[in-house]
């Protein structure tokens, strides 16, 4: 039996990224296509949504992403222009190595270097 792992990680995006811009306007089938050659996987399940975030006061756009692979592990982002939040029910080390790929996946510019993700378990 798998030990029950759960992490959560922040992300930062520097001010020329655009990740957010790569995910709206596209629907669901055609990402999943998109992320499952780019990253080189099959999701088994692929949710798609896009909406708005009001924070205190400020309305963010954002995209909410929901990807499980066949082991049944699971990723979630909630991706906004400048950041984005993370859940996995991975360890830290896959939920980083995994959101590093789906980063690169969405924007092929971005450079991933450094940790700009924190993970908890």
């Amino acid at each position: 039996m798998r030990d029950v792992e759960y992490s959560y990680g922040v992300i930062e995006f520097e001010s020329h990224e655009e990740i957010l811009g790569k995910v709206l306007g596209k629907d669901s089938d055609r990402l999943k296509r998109e992320l499952e050659e780019e990253m080189n996987t099959v999701f088994t399940s692929f949710s798609l949504a896009t909406g708005t975030l009001n924070y205190k006061g400020e309305v963010l756009d954002l995209a909410y992403m929901r990807l499980e692979r066949e082991d049944g592990s699971s990723f979630e982002i909630e991706i906004y222009e400048k950041s984005a939040r993370s859940f996995s029910n991975t360890s830290p080390e896959d939920h980083y190595e995994f959101a590093a790929r789906l980063i690169k996946a969405l924007n092929p510019d971005v450079s991933i270097r450094g940790p700009r993700l924190i993970g908890l378990a």
